[in-house]
């Protein structure tokens, strides 16, 4: 049997498959996360409390000169609307400022989680950001000192604290720009610093720029750099590992280049160059670098052992087979699971097992001499923190609930296949297997029934259910004890034990109410806005494409954004993990969510749509079935 014909499903899946549970056995067990805790001494773990609170959002009514919050950082550069001077004779409040502000204030909200998320990946990344966000400020308050005038690009200011490798050239775009005080540019924005309240705007700049300085001088005390924990406890644990099991080849991931960078020389020099980096684009030469060292699949005769750890961001985690690694790192906390689950994926290969057992292993924050109890604490008290600033950067809990220190840490030590639900297709597929069991014949029933079917049977509920297929199926209700008995499009999932009876279920008289409302959905003509559950992949991937359709920054991407919302609004083709991936997408993340798009357009073609839609024009729409649900008294 070829299971990559169902490779859109996931492990619970095929486990479950009928056809396909018996061909996996071979899959590796997958043991929950490890904890690994770098231990801080009490200053350096104060110092870690502080960064999280010193980068938490600044209320606009709190005063800077307060000493309680002196030190927390405004962002000043990032949101100079904040500081413009009111008009009271304004009769009318100008609708483009409101929604400038707004997009400064999103990006000083982006800055600052950036940062904290910085630091919790690395005390290297961290440092080498805040070095970048001092000089931007220098150059930005001796910009306003020389000009009287407030220089704000919000394009280039995204591009600044990006990964690209160019990142020395942005620095310098910028300068130059901040030197040509009559540049033209479009994408530039001048405000003149006579409207603004200079003293606030100016001394909120420079309270920003003491606390970098603060920060820096303080990496550098408490020696987080020199000797940094963290890092100490990666090397030593992988070289217990290594000493253990000598072929189990270890991935590690870091979601920021920075922090990749970071790690490189010391692992280098602990592990005698046998570890493969990924810092820059994936070359052909280092593809197969990868696959003569880390996949088991690639051609025996030049496969090579010359490295044992791989280190990179999730470029790595991108369609490689790197089974013949049997652990995984995240040196990062993992806050997206979807991210999890497609690093797990390149180690944990169906059909191509290595190892019995793989391991995943996440890193957490303790204090020195804490016993495993209260390292626990220590560390989920400070995710609790670190999720409190980021907000929607954390995606780990469901929106509806109320998020603790425990849950929290609990959540993110979940076992990543257990992210995986099983599917509605599986779920059905085995019902119906166990209908064929007990009856036999049933297939052949089905065979001799017409092309279209009414029936009646009794269900809690007076509805009309009627199943179409043009491209896809349709499933349109009608409730007639609703007063209106509008016609509404429904899920499978949602109608399922609706349609559900028993081999015995008695066949009832169809009702007074059938043939009209039977018509009426014959002849309804589909609507582009369905009504589709609130919080399905489908609809929050359709939300998610129509927010990027509106950004200019996604504007290269418009026509293929018009496809994939045309596909799922009209075709359905893309399968549930692929909706997971668009409504997993974060629009204020622009450089993560570019990558994204263009992955996805290239694993589906441009215009993949097209010949879907020419092979399905001449389609007429199809009754397959319609079920009338009757109270019976």
């Amino acid at each position: 049997m070829n299971l990559t014909k169902i490779n859109r499903r996931n492990r619970l899946d095929l486990k479950k498959h009928p056809q396909y549970k018996q061909e996996i056995q071979e899959l590796s067990e997958v043991k929950d996360p490890e904890e690994w805790y770098f231990e801080l001494n009490k200053e350096q773990s104060k110092f870690y409390d502080e960064i999280i609170e010193y980068f938490s959002s600044v209320d606009e009514n709190e005063n800077s000169k307060n000493s309680k919050k002196q030190k927390r950082f405004t962002g000043a550069i990032y949101q100079p609307l904040r500081y413009k001077k009111s008009e009271k004779s304004k009769e009318k409040e100008d609708i483009k400022e409101i929604f400038e502000m707004e997009q400064q204030k999103n990006l000083y909200d982006f800055m600052r989680r950036l940062l904290v998320k910085r630091f919790e990946s690395s005390f290297g990344a961290f440092k080498q950001s805040i070095h970048r966000f001092k000089t931007f400020h220098d150059n930005f308050l001796d910009f306003i000192e020389k000009t009287n005038k407030i220089l704000y690009n919000r394009k280039l200011l995204n591009k600044i604290y990006s990964e690209e490798e160019n990142f020395d050239k942005q620095i310098e775009e910028f300068k130059r720009k901040l030197e040509e005080q009559n540049n033209q540019d479009d994408e530039l924005n001048y405000y003149d610093l006579k409207d603004f309240d200079q003293e606030k705007l100016k001394e909120d700049i420079d309270n920003d720029i003491k606390l970098f300085d603060y920060i820096l001088d303080e990496l550098k005390n408490l020696k987080l750099i020199e000797n940094d924990p963290k890092l100490d406890t990666l090397i030593n644990n992988i070289k217990t590992i290594q000493k253990k099991e000598k072929n189990r080849k270890i991935i590690i991931f870091s979601e920021y280049l920075d922090t990749v960078k970071y790690l490189e020389e010391s692992l280098q020099k602990e592990f005698n160059g046998r570890v493969l980096v990924v810092k820059e684009s994936l070359t052909q030469s280092k593809i197969e670098q990868i696959n003569k060292n880390f996949n088991a699949s690639y051609n025996k005769n030049q496969q090579e052992d010359q490295y044992d750890i791989l280190l990179g961001t999730d470029r790595i985690s991108e369609g490689l087979n790197l089974n013949r690694a049997g652990m995984i790192i995240n040196y990062d906390i993992p806050w997206n699971p979807v991210r999890i689950i497609q690093r797990l994926g390149r180690i944990n290969r169906i059909g191509k097992k290595v190892f019995d057992k793989l391991y995943v292993v996440n890193f957490f924050p303790s204090e020195k001499g804490a016993d495993l109890i209260k390292s626990r604490e220590i560390a989920a008290q400070k995710l609790f923190l670190i999720h409190n600033v980021l907000g929607e950067d954390s995606k780990i809990l469901e929106p509806t609930e109320e998020p603790t220190p425990s849950k929290l840490f609990e959540r993110i030590q979940k076992n990543p296949e257990e992210y995986e639900a099983e599917s509605l297709y599986t779920q059905i597929l085995n019902e119906f297997e166990e209908i064929k069991n007990q009856y036999p014949d049933v297939l052949n029933k089905i065979k001799d029934m017409p092309p279209r079917i009414k029936i009646a049977k009794s269900y809690n509920n007076n509805e009309l259910l009627v199943f179409t297929r043009k491209n896809r199926l349709y499933i349109h209700k009608i409730d007639y004890q609703d007063s209106k008995q509008e016609i509404e499009e429904v899920l499978f999932e949602d109608i399922l034990d609706h349609i559900r009876c028993k081999m015995d279920e008695k066949e009832l008289v169809l009702s007074d109410n059938f043939w009209e409302n039977y018509e009426k959905i014959k002849n309804y003509k589909q609507k582009e806005s369905q009504k589709i559950p609130s919080k399905s992949a489908k609809q929050l991937a359709i939300n998610n494409i129509k927010t990027l359709r509106q950004k200019q920054e996604y504007k290269i991407y418009k026509d293929f954004l018009d496809t994939l919302l045309e596909d799922i609004l009209e075709y359905g083709t893309l399968p549930e993990y692929t909706l997971v991936r668009i409504k997993e997408m974060d629009a204020n993340d622009i450089e993560n969510t570019l990558k994204e798009l263009n992955k996805l357009k290239e694993e589906l073609g441009e215009n993949y749509l097209d010949s879907i839609k020419e092979k399905t024009k001449n389609i007429e729409k199809e009754i397959i079935i319609a079920i009338e649900n009757q109270t019976v008294n």
